[in-house]
């Protein structure tokens, strides 16, 4: 009887630890199995990271430029110029000159915009052979043009420089401005000219208006009108004639009308025989404009002043001449100074002998 049950015994415990033999062998597998799923799902290793790409990655972003060029490596890119430049295209005479203005201190990403269009016409501009299209960020430039907002465009003809007013949105639209604009729209005047050409003192029954204006070429701030000045003369074309005169080189006309200096530019409209004065603070395109066409009736005008007679343009004619003469040579100065006052001195003494002659006869 205990035989038999140690028997039984050892035969439970032979089976139990062949059961637990299997349940490991079975654990094992199931985790190998799992390893080498995990194996196969896994991400592969990071790569070992360098110093430059530790540098790089840390470093921050280049800033973006203001005017980049899609044509960056294209030999037919826009040329980015400086003042020095400008001034050497516009001495040929043979070229007319189209200026794209972009702020290169900021970001600008309407700049960017506005010279994309640009550069969609810009074969089309310089194919005509007299027309030359550049860039610049030229302060200097920007300020002599009397430009404050960028982008801006100023187009260039036989050196009458013309402000683009419209925007940039449409490249077809900018090239019909520029062949709309290539003739100068605004009147050069002189002191020789001003009245047959204005007959602002009497004008003729149903003659087109005049709105003139006079500023001073060695003022920077005065000279930079005059951009804007030609884009009023084509916005007023066929309505009102538009015409510019420089002060310092008139001296009649600007004593005519009473010019200061100082306050250059003035704005006159003439209208039937009487003068109007533009007085706004506000000096844009539209501004001027709306004055020249209807705004101007606001006001009380006042009556031209006579232009001078054939003697006292003798009279000033030669006054100029004999000063201009005075000026070149030292020496006639003097004497011209020493004539006058002996001529003064005869006269004088002349006029003293009469006086005492007709004194004498009295008494006697």
């Amino acid at each position: 009887m205990k035989t038999s049950s140690f028997l039984t015994l050892a035969t439970v415990s032979v089976i139990f630890l062949v059961l637990l033999s299997c349940d490991v062998d079975a654990k094992k597998k199931d985790k190998n199995l799992k390893v080498t799923v995990a194996d196969d799902v896994s991400p592969p290793a990071p790569a070992k990271k360098t110093k430059k790409a530790a540098a790089a990655k840390e470093a921050p972003a280049p800033p973006a430029k203001s005017v980049p060029s899609k044509h960056k490596d294209d030999d037919n890119s826009i040329d980015d110029v400086d003042e020095d430049r400008i001034d050497e295209i516009l001495r040929d005479a043979s070229k007319n000159l189209v200026i794209f203005l972009y702020d290169g201190k900021v970001p600008c990403p309407t700049c960017t915009e506005a010279l994309s269009e640009v550069e969609e016409i810009d074969d089309d501009i310089e194919a005509t052979g007299y027309v030359q299209v550049v860039k610049t960020n030229d302060r200097s430039v920007a300020r002599e043009l009397g430009i404050n907002v960028f982008p801006s465009l100023v187009y260039y003809r036989r050196n009458n420089p013309i402000l683009y007013d419209g925007d940039f949105k449409d490249s077809e639209n900018l090239l019909r401005w520029l062949r709309a604009h290539e003739e100068v729209a605004t009147w050069d005047l002189t002191d020789d000219t001003f009245e047959s050409r204005t007959d602002s003192h009497s004008p003729d029954e149903g003659s087109i208006d005049w709105f003139v204006m006079f500023y001073d070429a060695d003022e920077g701030n005065s000279n930079a009108f005059v951009p804007l000045w030609e884009t009023v003369a084509h916005k007023l074309r066929g309505l009102v004639n538009v015409g510019k005169i420089e002060i310092s080189v008139n001296d009649d006309v600007t004593e005519r009308f009473h010019i200061e200096e100082r306050e250059c530019p003035v704005f006159l409209l003439f209208h039937r025989g009487k003068m109007y004065r533009y007085k706004e603070s506000a000096k844009d395109v539209r501004s001027l404009t709306n004055f020249a066409l209807h705004k101007y009736k606001e006001q009380r005008g006042h009556r031209v002043p006579e232009p001078p007679t054939a003697i006292e343009q003798v009279y000033e004619f030669a006054k100029e001449k004999i000063m201009d003469v005075m000026d070149d040579n030292q020496t006639l100065s003097v004497l011209g100074v020493g004539g006058l006052i002996v001529i003064v001195a005869v006269t004088l003494i002349i006029k003293a002998y009469r006086i005492r002659a007709e004194n004498k006869n009295k008494v006697a």
